[in-house]
C-alpha cells in the first residue's frame, strides 16, 4: 500500500500574538504619532497633585487601554497610584505577561517619575498610530508606578531642597538624640527657592573666592593673603538652639534597602517592608505572578544595573587572576570589533544559572545601544527592590541610574571628567546661564552676615535641566519596549511525518522560542515558581498514540541530527530557553484510512500555538 501524507489544515492559535486593526496607522517616521491627542509638556517637573492628575486624565481618555488604582497609602496618607495599560478587549491584564516600571523610590530622584510617566503617555498616545506600540499594548501588560516614595517626591519638587534631600520616606527620627523629631532641617535662608551652602568670613577659614568670584575654593597655600571664609554647611537655622545646623533633618530608612533580599538592619531598619510604600509594592508583586520583568528608575550615573544570579567565588592565584583578566579583556575587545556596544562580564555563576547570565548580557548589550552613553553593570543587593524582584520572585530586573554630569556636552578636553571650569562653561553656554547660584550676602539670625552660594541649583546635577528631560525619557522608554518585545514567544515551527509501516508513523514536532528571554528564569526554576511549558497531543478517533519509555530515538542511525526524545505521553513538560528549539518524537498508529493529529504548545509567559494536520492513506 502506498501511503500519502497530506497536510490539509493548519490552525495557529495566537492568543498573545494576534494583530489588532488600527484606525490611524502611521508608517512615516516624519508623520504624526498622536503626540497632541494628549498634549503635555515634558520640560518640567510635576508635583504629586499634577502627576497623579495626569495619570487620572490618561486613564479617563484611554479607558479602553488603561486603568488606575491605588496600591495603598503612604506614611503621610497620599495614595500610591498605579496605571495598568493593555488592550482590555483581547484579554485581561493579569492574563498577559507584564512589565513593571516604577520611579523615584528615593525622594530626590524625581526624573524617575518623568521616565515612568512618559512611558505610560507614549504607549497610550501612540497606540493607534504605531504598529510596534500597538502590538505590545495588545499582547502585554504594563504596570506603571511613576512615584514610589510619594511624600518625599512631592517635597523635592514643590519645596526648596538640596540635590540630595529628601531621600527617605517620612518616618520621624531623632537624629541628634534631643527628644525632638526632625526639628533641625535644611531651610531656605535667603528665600530664593533654592538651597545652597553657607559661608562666613573668618581669617582662619579654609576657603576663598575663585578668580571669577562665582565659587568658594579651598585654600592650598597657608600663606595665601586672600579673603578667607569658613564653611557653615547647607542653608538652615539652629532651630533647637544646640549650636548645630541641620543635624536632625527628615529621616527614615533607605527605602531601597527595605526589601527582603539580602536585607540588613543598619540600612533597612527597623525590619523588611517596614514602610507602607515598600510593603504596598511588594504585596502587589506577590498578587501578580504575570509580572515577567521590572524596571526601577534611580539617579545618578547613567548606568544599566541588572540583577545577576549568585556568583561563584573562585580560588585563584594572583597569576591566574591576572591571566583570567587578560583573557577577558581580549575577548571583549574581539566582540567590540563587530559591535562597539558589546558587553561581557567577568563573573562566574553556577551551571543552573547560566541562562540568566546569558540573557541579561544580551539585553543590556542592546540597552547600551539604545541609551547610547549608559554603562551596563551588575547591580547590588542589600534589600534593594530590583534584588527582591529577582531573588525573591524570579523576575528579571533592571535598576537604571539616570542622568549624571553632562560629560557628553561639557568635557571639552576629552579627559573623561568635567572640571569645575568646564561645568560652569556648560551652564553659561548650553543652559544660557541658568542653573548656578552666585555667592551673595545674607543676614542670618544666628550668625549675622554670611554668604550663600557657589553651587549648582537643584535640577542640574542629580536631575536634568528641562531641555534634557524628554530625550532621556524617550530613550529609556525605547529600552523598556525593547525588553518587552523580547519576552518569550512559543510556536510550533515544524511538524514532520515519517511513515514507519502501513499503519505506524513517526511524527517530529519542533517547538521554538526565537526571543531573547527564556519562558521562565533560572531563578524562578530554582525557587519552584516556574510554570513549565507544555506540549499536548490530541487526535481523531482513528489515530492513537503509542506511549513509549522515555528515550532518544533516531530515524537515521548515521545522521546524529535525527535523534530526538520520544514523547512518553500525550502531555510533555519542558522549558524553552531564549533562542531555543526543542523537537519531540511521537509514534502513532492509524486504524482508519483518514484522521488528524493536533499539537498544542502552552506557555505561561510565551503564549500558545497549535497545528492540526490531516493524514490520508491511499493505495
Amino acid at each position: 500500500m502506498k501511503i500519502k501524507i497530506i497536510m490539509i489544515s493548519i490552525f495557529i492559535l495566537t492568543f498573545l500574538f494576534s494583530s489588532e486593526g488600527q484606525k490611524k496607522l502611521q508608517t512615516s517616521p516624519g508623520g504624526y504619532h498622536g503626540e497632541l491627542d494628549f498634549p503635555i509638556s515634558w520640560k518640567r517637573y510635576y508635583s504629586y497633585a499634577e502627576w497623579t492628575k495626569i495619570m487620572h486624565d490618561l486613564a479617563r481618555q484611554y479607558s479602553h487601554l488603561a486603568d488606575i488604582q491605588s496600591l495603598g497609602k503612604s506614611r503621610m496618607g497620599r495614595e500610591m497610584y498605579l496605571l495598568t495599560i493593555t488592550n482590555k478587549s483581547i484579554g485581561k491584564a493579569e492574563d498577559k505577561p507584564a512589565m513593571w516600571v516604577d520611579g523615584a523610590i528615593h525622594g530626590n530622584e524625581v526624573n524617575g517619575i518623568t521616565c515612568s510617566l512618559y512611558l505610560a503617555w507614549y504607549l497610550l498616545t501612540r497606540y493607534d498610530y504605531d504598529p510596534y506600540v500597538n502590538h505590545l499594548v495588545n499582547h502585554y501588560t504594563f504596570y506603571v508606578l511613576p512615584g514610589l516614595n510619594v511624600d518625599a517626591n512631592d517635597s523635592y519638587v514643590t519645596w526648596p531642597n538640596t540635590a540630595n534631600n529628601p531621600r527617605e520616606p517620612y518616618r520621624p527620627e531623632d537624629d541628634d538624640g534631643d527628644g525632638l523629631y526632625d526639628e533641625d532641617q535644611t531651610e531656605d535662608v535667603d528665600g530664593d527657592g533654592e538651597l545652597s551652602m553657607m559661608y562666613i568670613e573668618d581669617p582662619k577659614g579654609d576657603f576663598k573666592f575663585s578668580s571669577d568670584g562665582r565659587r568658594f575654593i579651598r585654600i592650598s597655600d597657608p600663606n595665601d593673603p586672600a579673603r578667607r571664609f569658613r564653611l557653615l554647611g547647607p542653608e538652615g537655622f539652629d532651630n533647637d538652639g544646640d549650636g548645630r545646623l541641620n543635624e536632625d533633618d527628615l529621616g527614615g530608612p533607605d527605602p531601597n534597602r527595605n526589601f527582603p533580599a539580602d536585607w540588613n538592619l543598619p540600612q533597612g531598619h527597623p525590619y523588611p517592608l517596614s514602610e507602607p510604600e515598600t510593603r504596598n509594592v511588594y504585596e502587589f508583586w506577590l498578587k501578580h505572578p504575570n509580572i515577567f520583568a521590572s524596571f526601577h528608575y534611580h539617579n545618578i550615573g547613567r548606568l544599566i544595573m541588572f540583577t545577576t544570579p549568585p556568583r561563584l567565588q573562585l580560588s585563584l592565584t594572583p597569576e591566574q587572576r591576572q591571566q583570567r583578566q587578560q583573557q577577558f579583556e581580549q575577548r571583549l575587545a574581539e566582540l567590540r570589533q563587530t559591535n562597539k556596544y558589546a558587553q561581557l562580564f567577568d563573573i562566574e555563576v553556577p551551571p543552573e544559572y547560566q541562562e540568566d547570565l546569558r540573557v541579561q548580557t544580551e539585553i543590556v548589550t542592546m540597552g547600551a545601544r539604545i541609551l547610547k552613553n549608559y554603562r551596563p553593570t551588575p547591580s547590588g543587593r542589600v534589600g534593594q527592590a530590583q534584588a527582591a524582584s529577582y531573588e525573591m520572585v524570579g523576575r528579571y530586573a533592571y535598576l537604571i541610574e539616570l542622568w549624571g554630569t553632562p560629560d557628553f556636552d561639557a568635557d571639552e578636553n576629552g579627559d573623561g571628567r568635567v572640571s569645575d571650569e568646564e561645568f560652569l562653561k556648560w551652564i553659561d553656554i548650553d543652559l544660557t546661564g541658568e542653573g548656578w547660584i552666585n555667592p551673595h550676602k545674607v543676614k542670618h539670625p544666628d550668625y549675622g552676615e554670611i554668604w550663600i552660594g557657589g553651587t549648582a541649583k537643584k535640577h542640574i546635577t542629580r536631575t536634568p535641566p528641562a531641555r534634557y528631560m524628554e530625550e532621556e525619557a524617550l530613550r529609556n522608554t525605547h529600552f523598556v519596549l525593547y525588553c518587552v518585545s523580547q519576552f518569550p514567544k512559543v510556536e510550533i515551527s515544524e511538524v514532520k511525518i515519517t511513515p514507519l509501516t502501513s499503519d505506524l508513523f513517526w511524527i517530529d514536532v519542533t517547538v521554538k522560542n526565537d526571543r531573547a528571554y527564556p519562558t521562565s528564569s533560572d531563578r524562578a526554576v530554582q525557587l519552584g515558581k516556574a510554570t513549565l511549558d507544555k506540549l499536548i497531543f490530541n487526535s481523531s478517533a482513528g489515530i492513537s498514540l503509542i506511549e513509549l519509555p522515555a528515550a532518544q530515538s533516531a530515524l537515521d542511525l548515521i545522521n546524529r541530527t535525527s535523534f530526538a526524545p520520544v514523547a512518553p505521553g500525550k502531555e510533555i513538560e519542558f522549558r524553552l530557553k531564549g533562542h531555543d528549539a526543542r523537537t519531540f518524537r511521537y509514534l502513532i498508529k492509524m486504524t482508519t484510512p483518514e484522521g488528524w493529529v493536533e499539537f498544542k504548545v502552552i506557555s505561561k509567559n510565551g503564549g500558545q500555538d497549535s497545528k492540526r494536520l490531516t493524514i490520508k492513506a491511499s493505495s
